[in-house]
């Protein structure tokens, strides 16, 4: 005797299983809803600090002790604490800063473009063990080596001297530049300056013209790094520029607001946004070859 079985009445599973698999366009609407709003989200914790300090710079004290607006109505709204900027103390800390600044990058991209040359294309006992041994630069808090640099300073005669602090915070900045270096290095072919040798030119030539046209991405990548460092520097230039007319404009306005009862909470929120603005734009208008630069290629 023959039995029937129920064909339409069995589920299949693998095809109840494959009836919940959600379509390409659903998988694909999902994906693009939470990488946009992950993204949302980053940008408005990111943003939020910028914003608030921004709509504050343009209030005036009588506004700014009002309570929490968003946005400046036209009854509270002034430019004048941007006066602030031309005060002559406000002035000179602010060109202090450039100049460390500029100071910082120079030397952070110069020694690590040679030294990152070394390491890559020289070799001797030890060398893995002495690129390694630069981060352990990182393993110290910059407090921990104030005190001890303020002493070395004192008896070199750096304190208050630009290239004191340049020196200072160069030596914060290089481990990593230097290991990012040696790593972008190492993907040029040694074949390409190899071919200039065989030209007639001296290695040195061969340096200039065919490492560091290639390394453009990587010292822009440290000059990133060490501009953020210089820039927003507060403990070094706090400790080792005592001198009110020498040091840099972190600690320099942190000492403006607590001496001086005429300056404010919008005038300090103005000076602080124009100080950020640099430290976005640069590092917006350079972010493609910042990228390039973290990129180690293949060797």
């Amino acid at each position: 005797m023959s039995t029937q079985t129920g064909g339409d009445d069995t589920p299949d599973e693998p095809s109840l299983g494959r009836s919940f698999r959600l379509s390409h366009t659903y998988r694909s609407l999902i994906y693009r809803t939470g990488l946009y709003g992950s993204m949302t989200v980053l940008f408005v914790i990111l943003g939020f600090p910028i914003y608030w300090m921004a709509q504050n710079a343009f209030k005036t004290r009588l506004g700014l002790q009002e309570g929490i607006t968003f946005f400046p109505t036209p009854d509270i709204f002034t430019v004048q604490q941007f006066d602030v900027i031309f005060n002559p103390t406000v002035g000179r800390y602010l060109l202090n800063s450039v100049i460390v600044t500029i100071g910082v990058v120079v030397t952070v991209i110069v020694v690590s473009l040679i030294a990152g040359y070394g390491l890559a294309r020289f070799n001797y006992k030890h060398k893995v063990k002495t690129a390694r041994f630069l981060l352990v630069g990182y393993m110290f808090s910059p407090i921990v080596l104030a005190i001890p640099l303020y002493l070395i300073w004192d008896t070199l005669g750096l304190l208050n001297r630009y290239v004191g602090l340049i020196l200072a915070l160069s030596a914060m900045s290089m481990p990593f530049a230097v290991w990012l270096m040696w790593k972008y290095i190492q993907t040029i072919p040694a074949s390409m300056e190899e071919s200039a040798w065989v030209a007639g030119a001296p290695r040195w030539r061969g340096f200039l013209d065919v490492i560091v046209p290639q390394t453009k991405p990587a010292m822009i990548a440290n000059s990133v790094f060490a501009f953020a460092i210089a820039w927003g520097d507060f403990t070094f230039a706090y400790i080792l520029m005592p001198d009110d007319s020498a040091t840099t404009f972190p600690p320099g306005i942190f000492r403006l607001f607590h001496s001086s009862w005429e300056t404010g909470w919008p005038e300090f929120m103005a000076v602080s946004l124009l100080v950020s603005l640099p430290a976005l734009l640069f590092a917006f208008f350079l972010q493609s070859y910042l990228l390039k630069g973290f990129k180690i290629r293949a060797l």
